[in-house]
This record gives structure tokens, sequence and C-alpha cells, in this order.
């Protein structure tokens, strides 16, 4: 089934219910319910997803399989990791049934690259969720670089992590599942600096260190890490991420620099704090803006979702996007495996 004999409502199975589900996905679905539809969910705790099933009146499904095979299911959405990794993926893609994941992708190179490989056999669309895109501060940010501030030239920054909280709302400060920096945040970040530059490196370096080793979630693990990309045409990015260790640093936290980005461009600046805020300077002088959070990122994300599986004009990433940023972190895990 193309885009064009899709229904115009998507009939949408959800796997992996958990924070992306409630903070993000649920509300934005539910407001947009003139495109979308839930009608089955899954999660490997079974009493969850019935819980959730009689909250929205659809089906509970037992079997991951039986999820993708129902009739009533156009598209697929993996929102929270589970015990079978991106099998859902594969069962869609045989299904011919279009894919949205929220699952971090960088973590096994060679897999994804075996999914986009029956992602374009297939010929199914597949979105990656990359939402820093669509924070109101990165929008803002592409309008002022392709008008008033011109081309990015640099961009130094850092983020800060306060680990993985399972009840949290999505943002920038948490992880999606415990894994290693280089994947969440480092992956996504890497993205989102192709994104504004609007390429992908030529050259990328990182570094990274255990600040408390008895602290790191494995042996081989860092709580700080960073990468320096360089970019078609000469612009660079330097990026930094780290986790924030609450029960050693206690109040720090308030005396720390804020997590954020300094953008320079050809014609002025930029700082940005995700998701929303953005001051910039120019020759006129300094601006502030604090930017409405309406459409949501969440409202953003299934909209152009819902574009892509019409075969309409989309921005949403695909999973060449994906694949793309997955190599470099593989390939950063390479160097510094061969420089130990």
């Amino acid at each position: 089934m193309d885009g064009a004999t899709r229904p115009q409502r998507l009939r949408v199975g959800v796997v992996g219910l958990g924070r992306l589900w409630e903070g993000r996905h649920k509300p934005s679905l539910a407001r947009l319910q003139d495109r979308f539809r839930v009608a089955a969910v899954y999660d490997q705790v079974a009493r969850r997803a019935e819980i959730e099933a009689a909250q929205l009146g659809c089906a509970a499904c037992e079997g991951l399989a039986a999820l993708v095979a129902r009739p009533d299911v156009d598209v697929v959405y993996l929102l929270a990791p589970q015990w079978f990794g991106l099998h859902a993926a594969f069962l869609a893609c045989e299904a011919g049934k279009p894919i949205y994941c929220a699952l971090p992708l960088s973590g096994d190179v060679a897999e994804l690259e075996r999914l986009a490989a029956r992602v374009d056999e297939a010929g199914v669309p597949f979105t990656p969720e990359f939402a820093r895109r669509c924070y109101p501060a990165t929008l803002r940010l592409r309008e002022l670089l392709a008008t008033t501030l011109g081309p990015p030239r640099l961009i130094v920054g850092q983020s800060r992590v306060v680990s993985f909280d399972r009840y949290a709302q999505p943002g920038p400060t948490t992880q999606v599942v415990p894994v290693p920096l280089a994947i969440d945040p480092g992956s996504y970040l890497l993205d989102w600096c192709s994104f504004l530059f609007g390429s992908t490196p030529t050259a990328v370096s990182a570094a990274g260190a255990r600040v408390l080793p008895h602290r790191a979630p494995a042996a081989d693990d860092r709580d700080f890490d960073s990468f320096t990309a360089h970019f078609p045409g000469g612009g660079t990015a330097q990026v930094s991420y780290s986790l924030y260790h609450r029960a050693e640093w206690g109040e720090a936290g308030r005396f720390l620099p804020p997590s954020g980005f300094q953008v320079f461009a050809e014609r002025g600046a930029a700082w940005v704090e995700m998701p929303d805020r953005i001051q910039w300077w120019d020759a006129e002088g300094p601006h502030e803006e604090r930017l409405p959070v309406e459409p949501t990122v969440g409202d953003l994300l299934n909209d152009q979702f819902h574009r892509l599986v019409h075969g309409a004009p989309s921005s949403a990433p695909t999973i060449r996007d994906a694949l793309d940023v997955a190599r470099i972190v593989a390939d950063l895990e390479r160097g510094r495996a061969g420089e130990g």
C-alpha cells in the first residue's frame, strides 16, 4: 500500500509504553485525531498495555507479530526500548507498514544497515525521531541563519545529562534509555549540528573522560564526552556532553554554566538553550526570544511523519540520516578503542 492508497486518518499500532508515549506522543496523537487514531498497543509488560488500551478504547495485543499483522494498523510506532530491539521494525517492513522510530539507533550500526536494506527493499517510509530538529529554538535559529545572521560557521556548546529518568518528561536533559553518552545525547547532537549546517561532516574526532570512575555505568563508559566535526565549506562544531552526578555534586548545578550552544554565523551570533530560548546579536544589537511551544514538538514530528507516509512534501528525517550518524559514531568508537 503506497501513500496514495493509505487512509488519510492513519491507524497506529504503538509498541512500547513509556515516557515518550506519555509525555509526547499520546497527547499529540489525541490533538491530531483528524489524522491519527490509536488502534492497538503492545508492551513487554502486558498489564501496562491492558491498562492503556482500556483508557484509549483500543486493542491490547499479547504479541508483537499480532500487532503488526492487524488489518486495522496502518503504521507502527516504536516508542520505548523492549527486549526484542528493532525486531518490530523488521516485521513492519515485511508487512509493508511505515515505521516511526524513537529508539536510539546508533548502538549497533550493523543491525541498522540490515534494517536500512529491508526498508529500501520494502519501500516503506521510516522516520527516526530526531526531536531536536523540531525544538522551537532550533526552528527559529534556522530562520535567522537563512536571513539575518547568514550561514553558520562555528557551533560551540555543551549539554548536561541528568542520567536516565523513567518518568521524566522528554527533553534534552534526560536519556530515552540508559546508553553510553556517545549514543544519547551524542548521536542526536551530531545530527542537530548536521541539520544546521545542512550537510554530513567530512571529518569527526572525539574525546572523553571518566570524571567519577566509580559512577560510570560500565567499566568502558565515560561520564564526559565530546566531538569536533568539520563540515563542507569550513564549518566546525565543537560539542561536549556529560553526566551530572547529583549525589556527589548536590547543588553545584545551580552554579555551573547553563547547557547551551553558541552559534557563530557570517553576520552575527546566537546563544541557544534547548528547547525554547534564543538570544542573538547582529549589527543592530542584541535580541532575546522565549519562544512559544505551540505547536508542540510532538505535533511537528507527527505531522511530518503523516506527510511522509502520504507522499506529501515533508522535512522528516529518514533512515539514511540515522545511518549516517550511526556510522560516524561507530567510527569514533573504533578510533577510541584503537587509542586504548
